[in-house]
């Protein structure tokens, strides 16, 4: 029987079979399509028109209807807005509301913007009272989101995901701090640690709380993104993560569940085997985006796994095969990833993370092709 986007999706979140496995492109923060192979993949279809920009810094974009009808994906996104900023100091500086400072590092036409100031580094616990924190419920965050999420609930049947963007309490403290300096916090400051984390999660939940009141009745699904893994392993040990992240984590996932009603996917790169049990225990439905590249993120022993207890969102290697890759391919890729994760469901596919400036369009068409394709329950590749 055939199934709509929506019902297709959250078959695959609930870990049962549907007509054919999902597809996203442009559900997400993390799993949509930088500008430039997005705007060759417009015209490859045969459609005119600009991009939108949804991510600055990694200049990804929303994923345009027509496209997305196109390659037959099953997902679209609701994103709050970002505040407005005063003018910045250089064309090729800006600085966040949570006051890190961004560089652009350019290549041609191809960029992106790098972290080049800290604004909490050297910080105290007492500096912390007095920094201008962002306004989580800043009406700028959620100005018309409401009349489009409702658009895309009545006049689709794609699975609509809620993004606030800039989600990670992990990485949004690190960001504050200055990657080194936070991780010595955990281990030897952790008095800062904990101020710093609690004030971000405070922060964090306020601001999918604006914005949940704005769209939950329109959305069919959460996500939240923190990478907390290298391609070798964590990036801490995990009885530091228990200790110092967890906590906050979980805190966060519920009330976004429980606020919202809805299941949660979540983001982490690198090789996050030893963490995964921790993660589906605090909350997480669907995992993304199953950097297969990485040690030990072995698809047939993820699936074995972890497969009755978590959806795997992504895994089409986007570091080799789909950048370097030929479109035959992306193709096998594609395949392999069908048959061992798509085994009685509980599977979305996807590339893993961002489609990026070195990825050929021809590629990106051949991997929705080819899950359109052989995506179909009863599995035959």
């Amino acid at each position: 029987m055939s199934m709509t986007s929506r019902e297709r999706v959250l078959a695959a979140v609930n870990l049962s079979i549907p007509d054919r496995v999902p597809m996203d492109l442009g559900g997400s923060t993390c799993s949509t399509i930088t500008i430039e192979p997005y705007l060759t993949l417009k015209k490859m279809l045969g459609f005119e028109g600009e991009a939108n920009i949804v991510t600055k810094i990694y200049q990804t974009v929303f994923v345009d209807r027509p496209v997305a009808e196109a390659l037959n994906v099953d997902t679209c996104m609701v994103h709050a807005r970002d505040p407005k900023l005063p003018p910045q100091e250089s064309p090729d500086l800006f600085t966040s509301d949570w006051g890190i400072t961004y560089q652009r590092t350019s290549k041609g036409d191809n960029f992106y913007w790098d972290i080049v100031k800290n604004p909490l580094k050297g910080a105290t616990i007492e500096d912390l009272e007095n920094y201008p924190w962002p306004d989580p419920f800043s009406p700028e965050r959620t100005e018309g989101l409401k009349q489009e999420a409702k658009k895309l609930h009545e006049e689709t049947d794609y699975a609509v995901i809620g993004n606030i963007g800039f989600s990670g309490i992990f990485e949004a403290s690190w960001m504050l701090r200055g990657f080194e300096d936070f991780l010595v916090d955990l281990m030897v400051n952790k008095d800062f640690a904990h101020a710093l984390l609690r004030k971000v999660t405070n922060i964090m939940i306020d601001r999918y709380k604006g914005f949940l009141d704005e769209v939950k009745d329109y959305l069919d699904l959460v996500f939240i993104g923190d990478d907390l893994a290298t391609q070798a392993a964590p990036i801490m040990s995990v009885e530091t993560y228990r200790e110092m992240i967890k906590p906050y984590q979980k805190e966060y996932f519920e009330f976004v569940k429980s606020y919202s009603g809805k299941k949660l996917i979540y983001h982490s790169c690198g090789n996050i085997v030893p963490i995964l049990n921790d993660l589906i225990e605090i909350g997480v439905n669907a995992i993304n985006p199953v950097q297969v590249s990485a040690d030990n993120m072995d698809p047939i022993y993820l699936k074995e796994k972890f497969g009755d207890r978590v959806c795997f969102w992504g895994s089409v290697d986007t570091q080799r095969v789909m950048s370097k890759g030929t479109p035959e391919e992306v193709r096998k890729e594609v395949l392999e990833r069908i048959k061992v994760f798509g085994q009685n469901g509980g599977f979305v596919l996807a590339p893993v993370h961002n489609v990026q400036f070195d990825v050929p369009a021809e590629n990106v068409l051949a991997l929705y092709e080819t899950g359109y394709k052989y995506g179909k329950y009863p599995l035959d590749v």
